[in-house]
């Protein structure tokens, strides 16, 4: 395989990592780092770690190392917005729904194996977390986007996701805000700091794990054994290798079908200071929220409970060779940020974004991620949709039990079913995915 000669770059400052209360904490030191382990994770954020959970949870034996070429939690597994939901119905970023009654059950179960682990994970560890089950809001603002939140409660009611309405006066008290009209409320959601969350969670890994930050890999070699090699020059062997770097996975130089029909979108997202006490007054007595906007090009909010207000909106196409975000398109994307934030929050003009930033979210034509063994001894999965922690947490899961032949009808489902479908060549790509996000852009209206 080629050489890597792109890594994922950060954007701005990333809100989530900066107040984790253990964004300081330390890993592996590269001076402990072996010749040989049986298995490789190449990428540590919910995949990865996760996979790491699963390879030694399968066999305590095994020796597991994970390289990743930045600092745990600062990239895509630390940008978001720090939902993690067992139940939701799955729809398309770009192109179209195709999913049936029984996938969306499938995902929901699938969804609620994952999040079991990771909440079994912090309790078993004691893990002091910015993390609570308070809930996760699909709202709207316009009348034109009502029936989509009607339609999305009609495929709950099928799905069998409880859920409740919210309107008016009471919608304006739980969230401090009058914007939104309506919206749905769905209890099982919880909402946390996605950097401190990752972090949290490789750092309670099992002894026989060493996880190595800000270790780039330049290159993964496949074969009876294969080995990646280390910026330093370091050769590092395994039995298995596992990808877990989603988009980037196409700078590793693999081929194949599945791998050419994965592709990206860049987001941004910005963070308020704290609010101080007389800002506080119309949250009084207002627990932190999360509202996701039912429109697919909506802005996602939150109220955090340290008293911050978080915003993400403005989305972009990432072309295979840029991936990172141009400093350019990042600059763009900050007032869009500010007028969803004063839309909301008009008595709030006067306060200012204490962090602005950008990431990436992986997507495939179908919304429905890579998954398997993409040459001899190697293996990843990327995902497909916007619902990345539960998405790669199941992706790095169930890459563990397919490599160590622990059998399921989870596994044989997804074996079976995520295969991502064709995606035009880039020439052709890029001009109708931006076509396609400024129309969702255009349709959305005030909601973004």
């Amino acid at each position: 395989m080629g050489k890597i000669s792109v890594f994922p770059k950060d954007t701005g400052i990333n809100p989530w990592f900066e107040t984790a209360v253990n964004k300081n904490a330390k890993f592996s030191e590269l001076s402990s780092l072996q010749d040989e382990y049986d298995y490789v994770i190449v990428g540590a954020g919910f995949g990865g770690v996760t996979a790491a959970y699963r390879l030694s949870h399968n066999d305590p034996s095994a020796k597991i190392a994970i390289f990743d070429a930045l600092k745990v939690g600062t990239f895509s597994s630390g940008r978001n917005a720090g939902f993690l939901h067992i139940s939701q119905i799955t729809t398309s970023l770009v192109g179209f729904d195709r999913f049936t009654l029984e996938d969306q059950k499938v995902l929901n179960r699938l969804n609620a194996i994952v999040t079991k682990r990771i909440t079994d994970i912090i309790k078993d560890k004691k893990l002091e977390l910015d993390f609570s089950w308070d809930g996760m809001y699909h709202a709207v603002r316009e009348k034109r986007n009502e029936e989509a939140l009607k339609a999305l409660s009609k495929a709950y009611d099928e799905v069998g996701i409880p859920y409740s309405w919210v309107k008016g006066d009471e919608l304006s008290s739980r969230l401090g805000t009058d914007f939104y009209t309506q919206a749905i409320f769905t209890e099982d959601c919880a909402l946390d700091n996605p950097a401190e969350l990752i972090r949290g969670l490789a750092l309670a890994l099992p002894d026989n794990v060493s996880l190595f930050e800000e270790c780039p890999i330049v290159e993964v070699k496949e074969g009876e054994h294969p080995c990646v090699i280390l910026k330093n020059g370091k050769i590092v062997k395994a039995r298995k290798v596992i990808l877990t770097v989603n988009a980037f996975i196409k700078n590793f130089g693999f081929s194949g079908r599945d791998i050419s029909n994965v592709s990206a979108i860049q987001s941004f997202g910005a963070m308020t200071r704290v609010l101080n006490d007389e800002e506080l007054k119309d949250f009084a007595g207002v627990k932190s929220w999360g509202v996701v906007a039912t429109h697919p090009a909506g802005a996602t909010v939150r109220f955090t409970s340290k008293k911050r207000i978080f915003v993400r909106t403005d989305i972009a196409y990432a072309p295979s060779s840029r991936l990172n975000i141009p400093e350019k398109r990042f600059e763009r994307a900050k007032p869009l940020l500010r007028n969803a934030f004063e839309k909301r929050f008009p008595k709030l003009t006067h306060v200012p974004f204490e962090y602005e930033y950008g990431g990436l979210i992986a997507f495939t034509g179908n919304t429905v991620p890579l998954f398997g063994e993409i040459a001899p001894n190697v293996y990843a999965g990327t995902t497909s949709d916007g619902s990345g922690v539960t998405r790669a947490s199941i992706l790095g899961n169930y890459l563990a039990d397919l490599i160590q032949g622990v059998d399921s009808p989870e596994l044989r489902y997804i074996k079976e079913k995520y295969h991502p479908s064709y995606l035009p060549p880039e020439i052709l790509r890029t001009p109708g995915a931006e076509a396609a996000l400024y129309w969702k852009s255009v349709k959305a209206g005030s909601e973004l």
